[in-house]
């Protein structure tokens, strides 16, 4: 008799897209392998942009966010207050938490990528709830997770916030964080089910010759390839650094959701990383994964950059690691053309067969660790009673009417513990 395939649901948060481009990667990725990946994001403009990849996507109900002016500055106290109501809410956190757990019957992992408060406490809750929680995020998110009061509220409060946070990672069944570090880059195994891994990005699959040349590109004509990501809303910064661009000789190539009816921008390109590959420089915001491609593809970055946290990390680390970029602030007056011209003065040496051999070993690295955590998760699975297991097939009618009776227990042990993580809102905020 056939086996059934292996599963996994990935919830990818919304905010920006590159938790998203990794669940559409990953997806691909474990596919070759034999798993199924179901994702589910946070928000229809998530799952248009997913689709538009050519990945379907569900859509939690409860509306979590991080807040963001137009020059993708993070509102603290916005979010404060947003993430407040969200946990107050039985009809946000709880239903989210409720629509998770029947995503994942039948399921061996749900992965949470960012630290969507709904798995935390799925996590917190444990696997006999109905999910076995694999946390998925970056070394600068984290960190800027954990230090997220620390100077903004008493050092008690702080301090407590770090604690339940570390609490609910460590209970979780799994941990894969990704690292800019160069230590990092050939991975790291810190436990059967707990992996440091090299950010995971899309390879180039044209050559850059071919790239340039489908784009009508002339001989020696320099390019500027640029992603921002639906944060960065404010026209201004679009105008000021189209024109610094074409004053340094560059032509621009741009991504953008919200200026793609600017002239030489467009919404979306599953196929970007070949533009990023055959430019000359790469425009960007900071996240882990702009800094990757940069890197790989062996192209300068210039990264706009707002008060972000987590970003400011990930530049730290990336200056440690030997990453080429020059980092300007968003705001107005920023000296673009100066940071454009000396990325400019200073090429990359580009190797094609290394940035596909490295390409290569990154996806084997992702691919391994997800397949080690699945096999972990099934014989964890078929070493329990199948009647106390999520999505057991036993339909005898005894058995029903205990399942029926534990679901209504676990959906109020739900409700509960949304009231009780409402209370460390309520600290918080």
């Amino acid at each position: 008799m056939a086996t059934r395939q292996a599963r996994i649901v990935h919830l990818a948060v919304a905010d920006g897209r590159g938790h998203l481009m990794r669940a559409h990667l990953l997806r691909r990725l474990l596919a070759n392998r034999g798993i199924a990946v179901d994702i589910v994001t946070t928000s229809d403009a998530g799952r248009r942009f997913l689709s538009g990849l050519g990945t379907p996507a569900a859509v939690l109900p409860g509306g979590f966010e991080v807040a963001f002016d137009g020059q993708h500055h993070m509102l603290a106290a916005t979010t404060d207050r947003r993430l407040a109501a969200y946990i107050a809410s039985p009809w946000r956190l709880g239903r989210d938490a409720a629509m998770l757990r029947r995503l994942a019957r039948g399921a061996l992992l749900v992965v949470n990528d960012s630290l969507h408060p709904a798995a935390l406490l799925l996590a917190g809750l444990g696997a006999r709830w109905g999910a076995r929680v694999v946390h998925l995020h970056g070394d600068g998110l984290w960190r800027a997770a954990v230090s997220h009061f620390d100077a903004r509220m008493p050092t008690w409060v702080s301090a407590g916030y770090r604690r339940l946070l570390a609490a609910l990672r460590d209970s979780a069944f799994g941990c894969v964080e990704h690292s800019l570090a160069a230590a990092d880059r050939a991975g790291v195994t810190l436990a059967p089910t707990r992996f440091r891994l090299p950010p995971l990005v899309r390879p180039p699959l044209r050559p850059r010759a071919a790239v340039r040349r489908a784009l009508g590109l002339a001989p020696g004509e320099r390019l500027a390839a640029i992603y921002l990501n639906p944060h960065f809303r404010d026209a201004a910064i679009a105008v000021r650094l189209e024109a610094a661009l074409a004053a340094a000789g560059f032509r621009h190539y741009g991504v953008s959701e919200p200026w793609a009816g600017r002239p030489g921008w467009r919404a979306s390109d599953a196929a970007f990383s070949d533009v990023v590959a055959a430019s000359d420089v790469f425009v960007s915001g900071a996240g882990a994964a702009a800094m990757a491609q940069a890197r790989l593809c062996a192209v300068p970055l210039l990264a706009l950059v707002g008060d972000q946290p987590e970003q400011a990390l990930n530049l730290a680390t990336g200056r440690d690691a030997g990453t080429a970029f020059a980092a300007v602030s968003v705001s107005a007056g920023a000296p673009l053309g100066d940071a454009i011209a000396t990325l400019a003065r200073a090429p990359l040496a580009r190797d094609d067969a290394a940035v596909r051999d490295e390409h290569a070993d990154i996806g084997r690295l992702w691919g391994d660790a997800f397949a080690s955590l699945a096999a972990q998760a099934e014989r964890e699975t078929h070493g329990h009673d199948s009647d106390d297991s999520p999505g057991s097939g036993d339909q005898q009618p005894a058995r029903r009417r205990r399942r029926r009776h534990r679901r209504r227990a676990d959906a109020r042990a739900v409700a509960r513990s949304a009231a009780r993580a409402d209370a460390a809102a309520r600290v918080a905020g």
